[in-house]
């Protein structure tokens, strides 16, 4: 009995460690200095979600080289376009893409859903 118990016991242990993770999931850079001219290092991430046919937030700032982690939350097909800044990326419903922006210029771009203009527009603001 003593053999079954110290089993189950490391079993646990092992699967408590595999699931542990590391505590968080990290999606930025880790330093925020903007001074990255080998375009090698890893930029942040910032959010945005298409619900209720609308994006949320309207409003972004991020840094060239940073990405958009773009999240569709609604029963429909969206989008995110951002001619001036080259940007055309889908996202099926209910699910979700990351939208590089190693190659956008600083500047303000304004972006839409081609699927559903009206509703879905924001600005995209890219800083060094």
């Amino acid at each position: 009995m003593k053999l079954r118990s110290m089993i189950v016991m490391v079993m646990v242990a092992v699967l408590v460690a595999a699931c542990g993770g590391d505590g968080g999931e990290t999606t930025d850079g880790g330093g925020g200095g903007g001074d990255d001219a080998g375009g090698g290092g890893v930029g942040s991430s910032v959010t945005l979600t298409a619900a209720n046919f609308a994006f949320e937030p309207e409003s972004l700032t991020a840094a060239t080289g940073d990405s958009i982690e773009y999240m569709n939350e609604d029963d429909a097909e969206h989008n995110i376009s951002a001619e001036e800044a080259g940007l055309d990326e889908d996202v099926e419903a209910g699910s979700s893409t990351t939208v590089d922006l190693a190659d956008v210029e600083p500047g303000t771009y304004d972006f839409i859903c081609k699927y559903h203009p009206d509703s879905m527009k924001g600005t995209l603001e890219v800083t060094e």
